[in-house]
């Protein structure tokens, strides 16, 4: 991890039904390059909010977004273009049922970044060797089980050589004897040096990999730090009240 801030937000908002419902009320964050960042919290605190508003799945009430310096909250600028120096990961895998395993790794780096065919798939080959799918190339997503179309939505999403990766919950669609394939993935990606945020319930996981544990509640963050400080000493209520449920 270096000091260059790869993510700068100041001041975000989003209201819903004129404002009766606040998701986000006020958030500032900077990220480092190379920082892992695990949210954590209870549901609809805000966190998935959060992290779609980061390439603009939701547009933000009010408030700036800086992906590399650029403020990508001003309408002038090309969304798509930053959007894909930002991978993401949902719970559900969103893998095209009538394409190959390959083809829907090589669609976006073709089609986008204008990769040759033969270049793509050589990479898409790589990075499910990577993830131990290579021989599952050729197959179609319903002949996978749900930690194979995670680690294949995961390293779909690397194909476009992003320089953050945005994971929304990732596990919690998937059988508990699954949930070990995944994060381990993630924790490989982790130690490589990839900038990452991550929305999880997976408090063993934020513990491992974490550099930083940020906990969010009614739309902004009540208290964040390392997580040695979130887990062993927390300081706010809230946080300590909600860790006693879940850990």
């Amino acid at each position: 991890m270096n000091d260059k801030k790869l993510i700068r937000v100041s001041g975000l908002k989003k209201h819903y039904k004129d404002g009766a419902i606040k998701a986000l009320n006020g958030v500032d964050m900077e990220v480092s390059k190379g920082e892992v960042i695990v949210i954590i919290g209870p549901s609809g605190c805000g966190k998935s909010t959060f992290l779609r508003s980061l390439n603009l799945l939701e547009v933000p009430t009010e408030g700036q977004i800086y992906l590399s310096d650029v403020d990508i909250t001003d309408r002038k600028v090309n969304i798509n273009i930053h959007r894909q120096k930002v991978g993401m990961v949902f719970q559900h895998f969103n893998l095209f049922p009538n394409m190959t395993i390959l083809k829907n790794m090589t669609l976006a780096p073709v089609q986008l970044k204008k990769a040759t065919k033969e270049a793509a798939e050589k990479k898409a080959l790589e990075m499910l060797r990577v993830v131990g799918l290579e021989d599952r190339a050729e197959a179609y997503p319903n002949q996978l089980s749900g930690g194979q179309k995670q680690r294949v939505a995961i390293v779909r999403a690397l194909c476009m050589e992003p320089e953050v990766m945005l994971f929304d919950e990732p596990t919690s669609a998937l059988d508990p004897e699954m949930v070990g394939e995944v994060l381990d993935v993630m924790k490989k990606l982790a130690a490589e040096g990839m900038t990452m945020l991550v929305v999880t319930h997976e408090m063993g996981f934020a513990r491992e990999v974490a550099d930083r544990v940020i906990f969010m509640d009614e739309g902004v963050i009540m208290e964040q730090g390392t997580p040695e400080e979130i887990f062993n000493n927390p300081q706010n209520e809230r946080t300590k009240a909600f860790l006693n449920k879940v850990l």
